[in-house]
């Protein structure tokens, strides 16, 4: 067990747990906890309602038209966070665009969570492990013990969405949310930030009082391989165990 806190902890009443590290968010190798951003910082073009002006990928487009068809989102208000063009859609339970928004990411490249990173000290997670994973996620509400929102997206890996950061000028996160790039994007320890204008009028409302769902696309794997594999055969016709696929 870590004695330090995993890259992404806080207080989340809301799930009905207290974690290991209560109050504390620690995001860019700095213990943040109550240091959320005012409002006031955010860029007012960080972020379109509705999702005016908002980048629709073929990925993103082809896992929205998959929850519409399959109704995967059962009724629940869901995230789609693109990590190729760094953006997120937010969605409510019948499958209205509520917004968009661009997002900051982990530092490296990856669809896979290292094993045990949500018990790791800081000091243990190296650039190549800062990873935000691809995969469907249960999200809900939680807060930190200053009263401050924060969507839990994977509890055990410590993978969170909160409001961007702004505490360590040398991260220069708001200057990343706003550049028309994609590629300025990954600065994180493998959570997701967001304009905080965004997160309190978009997101905050659609979770609160109810869990949902975050569907984070890959950018190695495919969305086959992450959403919907063909189900595994256990044994052949003959009654003799099938050979692996992979």
């Amino acid at each position: 067990m870590a004695s330090t806190p995993p890259k992404c902890a806080a207080h989340a009443t809301s799930r009905g747990f207290t974690p290991r590290w209560p109050g504390l968010c620690v995001v860019g190798g700095l213990a943040l906890g109550l240091a959320f951003p005012h409002p006031g910082q955010a860029s007012e073009r960080a972020w379109s309602p509705d999702g005016r002006d908002a980048v629709v990928s073929p990925a993103a487009s082809e896992i929205a038209a998959w929850i519409s068809e399959t109704a995967d989102n059962q009724g629940l208000p869901f995230l789609m966070v693109d990590k190729v063009n760094a953006r997120v859609l937010a969605y409510d339970g019948d499958g209205r665009l509520l917004g968009s928004a661009p997002v900051l990411l982990g530092l490296s490249r990856g669809d896979v969570s290292p094993p045990g990173i949500g018990d790791r000290p800081l000091s243990a997670i190296g650039p190549e492990d800062r990873i935000t994973p691809a995969g469907r996620f249960l999200a809900s509400m939680g807060e930190n013990l200053g009263g401050k929102g924060i969507l839990w997206i994977d509890y055990d890996a410590a993978l969170s969405l909160h409001p961007v950061v702004t505490t360590r000028a040398a991260d220069r996160r708001l200057e990343r949310l706003g550049t028309a790039t994609a590629q300025d994007n990954r600065i994180s320890y493998g959570c997701v930030n967001v304009p905080v204008k965004f997160y309190e009028e978009i997101v905050q409302p659609a979770f609160t009082g109810t869990t949902g769902i975050v569907y984070i696309l890959p950018e190695h794997r495919s969305l086959a391989e992450v959403f919907f594999p063909a189900p595994a055969v256990a044994e052949s016709a003959s009654g003799e165990d099938s050979p692996s696929t992979d």
